[in-house]
Parts: structure tokens; sequence; C-alpha cells
């Protein structure tokens, strides 16, 4: 039993050397989420500031504050994940506090309206990411787990190495989160340049279940038809340290120009993975691998943010903006984004927004082997593009803000079972309401 466990966990990491930069790009994977206005405006706030959620993406937001502000905001998400062609949809629903902020200002009490006018500091929470889904794949004719092990191995422990497959099965549930709590720092220099700086630890969490099961047309002695089960755990967990640093100008009074960047983070990842391998053939195997645990230095992806925003009198404004994410040596991720704010009367406003998101895989890349440490888990998951589309309404009074939005985002992935099996296709549909509350001193 010892020989076979040893050889399975061999098996097992042969099967799913998956590649380190597929964990790190799952990881870096951020949504567009925090306060109502923001979501409103689909993250479009570069050059607008203003807002603690606008500081994700530029420190110098923070600098267009005249007083002080607390503000706190509830989420709740509802995800439906299927497979295109396929009739199983499948439901979650979360309900969290994904920002919460606290922004101190300190006036210069000049009466010139050169040099420095203020300095903001900020203390706020920001929830990046959630990771609550599950997804079902169903294949017809795909190459076999087995068709990818080393021939020794076949050998030595029993299982069907028949190279095609009746049909097969993915049940994969994902949960988890990436937080990040930041200080940022930010002046007003003549009500025309801002400029901010911020530094950030960043704690993520990420555990997924996967059940794989592929059945082939052979049947043993008994009647029972050949099949591979594999059973498989992941998780991540780490912590990482990052510094930002923006700038905001406004040359004129109806445009605003932003430009952001931050660093790749520094930290720690510690990965655990386990995992079953079951095989039918002339009689059930039913193996268990041991536990498997690694240690590696872990890094967020570099981040810049450039925008434009237009002013439109008293009325309102209108912003665009583009986001580069480069990891390790994914290809870059592009992100376009449009946020419109309109106001009515004053003290209330209205915003809408678009965003659209390149991947950070071409849509066939296949999984790239990293032979220094092994996996149980075989899956891996390339997004081919995310869209947003939202609306917002908010009040700010003499000391009360209240705001809501709605946000709906579709996303189309490619979900593998296996470096050898063909993708199967998905389709995510997330509808998520936001309420924002905060306090302001008059």
């Amino acid at each position: 039993m010892r020989n076979i466990r040893y050889i399975l966990t061999l098996v097992l990491g042969t099967l799913s050397l998956c590649t380190w930069s597929q964990d790190y790009a799952r990881l870096s994977e951020r949504t567009i989420m925090g306060t109502a206005r923001y979501v409103g405006m689909s993250g479009a706030m570069t050059a607008i500031g203003g807002d603690p959620s606008s500081v994700l993406d530029n420190p110098a937001g923070l600098g267009l504050y005249q007083r002080a502000e607390a503000m706190v905001t509830f989420d709740g998400t509802f995800d439906y994940t299927r497979q295109v062609g396929e009739h199983d949809r499948v439901y979650r629903g979360l309900f969290m506090c994904p920002q919460a902020s606290l922004i101190f200002h300190l006036p210069t009490f000049t009466t010139s309206t050169s040099g420095i006018q203020g300095h903001n500091f900020m203390l706020s929470y920001h929830r990046l990411h959630s990771y609550s889904r599950t997804f079902n794949g169903y294949g017809t004719n795909e190459a076999s787990l087995g068709s990818i092990m080393p021939t020794d191995i076949k050998d030595m422990i029993p299982f069907n190495t028949m190279d095609r497959v009746e049909s097969n099965s993915l049940n994969l549930r994902e949960s988890g989160y990436v937080n990040k709590y930041s200080f940022n720092w930010a002046l007003n220099i003549a009500h025309q340049w801002y400029v901010g700086l911020g530094l950030h630890i960043q704690d993520f969490i990420v555990i997924s279940e996967a059940n794989y099961v592929e059945t082939f047309s052979g049947k043993n002695a008994e009647g029972a038809k050949y099949y591979n089960q594999n059973r498989s755990s992941l998780q991540f967990a780490g912590v990482g340290f990052s510094a930002s640093a923006g700038l905001i100008y406004r040359p004129l009074k109806w445009l605003r120009m932003g430009l952001s960047v931050e660093a790749p983070s520094i930290g720690k990842l510690r990965t655990y993975t386990s995992g079953t391998f079951s095989a039918m053939t002339d009689t059930l195997r039913d193996s268990f691998a041991p536990n498997l645990a690694s240690d590696t230095a872990f890094h967020m992806p570099l981040h810049v943010s450039s925008s434009v925003a237009f002013q439109i009198g008293a009325y309102g404004m209108l912003s665009l903006q583009y986001d580069y994410l480069k990891h390790l040596d994914e290809i870059p991720v592009h992100s376009l984004r449009a946020g419109l704010e309109v106001i009515p009367v004053m003290g209330m406003y209205i915003n809408a927004g678009y965003a659209y998101e390149s991947t950070f895989k071409p849509a066939n890349a296949p999984v790239e082997l990293n032979p220094k440490f092994y996996r149980q888990d075989a899956y891996f998951i390339h997004p081919r593009n995310t869209q947003y589309v939202s609306a917002a309404v908010g009040y700010r009074g003499p000391n009360v803000i209240v705001q809501a939005a709605y946000q709906y985002r579709w996303q189309n992935i490619n979900l593998f079972a296996h470096e050898a099996a063909n993708p199967y296709d998905i389709h995510t549909d997330t509808h998520r309401i936001v309420v924002t509350i905060g306090w302001h001193r008059n």
C-alpha cells in the first residue's frame, strides 16, 4: 500500500503539473467592487477622484476631499453559471461588506489660491475579488486522463488507458476572497494638481474542490463500465505588500487627466493540495495521495491606470479610462472603462458605466508545466473576457451620503478538466446590488 501511495503521488503529480503563473493570474483577478458610485461608474474614476474607492486605481483621487468623511458599503451578489449548450444552471448568492473607509482632512487655512491647499489621509478596506461560484462541465469524445500518463506508471497502477472516452464531467466549487487594506495620503496644490501615495496589504485565500469523472464504453466481467475519477482539493493562502503613486491634473475647469502606477506586490503564497484517484478496470482501485504543501514568493501584477474626464459645467462628468495589468510571464490584461455622472439637482447624482476586460491567456493557450511542485488538481481556468454595465443613484446632503447601484457582469471562460482535454465553454452572469451610506463633516 505504501508503494501504491508513493506511485500515485507521481501519477497525480504528472497529470497536474500546473503553471504557477496560472495560479497567480487567478489570484490577481479583480472585480469592479466598492462604493455604489464607483460601481455605477464602472470604476472609471482615475481622473475624477473624490470617492473612497477611486484610490483603488489612483491614490491622488483622495486629494479632492475638503472635509472628513466615513463610509461603508454593503453588497449582495447573485451569480449564475452554465455551460453553453447545456440546460444546467448553477446559482450562488453572497452578501458582504466590500468597502469601509475613514478620511481625515487637514486644511492649511491659506487664503491664497496657489500653493498647498490641504492634506488628506485615509484608512480603508476594500474587497478586490470574491470566489463564490460553481462550475459544471460535460463533454464527449475527449482525450483521457490516462492518455497523458507515462507508460511506466500505467504499467504499475491499473487504471483505464484508453485514449478516447464516452463521456466526462467536471464539478468545481470555489470560495474565498482577495482583500486590500490601505493607508493613503494625498495633497491638493492650487486646486489644479493632486498628488497621492498609497501603502497596501493584500490578504487572500482561495479554496476549490473538484471532482472529475470520465467514463468509457468498455465494461469489466461484472458488467461495470470502465472509468477514471480524480477528486482534488486546492487552497491558496497568503499576504502581500505593495505601494502606489498617482497624479490628477486640471489644466482647465472642464478637463481632468489622471495617471497612476501600483508596483507589483511582494509577499508569500502557501499552497495546499490533496486528492484521490480511482479507476474501474477489472476491479475498483481507490488510492489516496498524501497532502502536499509549498511556500513560494508571490507577486500581484503591475497596475497602470490612465484616464481623462470632461466636466460638463455643474451638470455632470464623462470619464474614459484605460487600465493595464502585467503579471510575470502572462500576456497583459487590458481594461477599457467609461463612466457618466449627471447631476439633475444639487446634491443628487445619477451614474452609468460600461467596462471591458481582456484575458491573461490566449483563447486556446495550453497549460504551462512546472516540474518544481507536484499537484493533484488537474483543471485550469482561462477567462476569455469580462464585461460590465452598471447604473447608480446617490444623494449627498450636508452630513449624510446615501448611494445605491446595480451592476450586471458577464464573463466567458474556458475551463479545462486537464491539459489534454478540450475546454468547456462556460458563461457566468452576475447581478450585484450595492448600497453605500456615509457621513461627512459639514
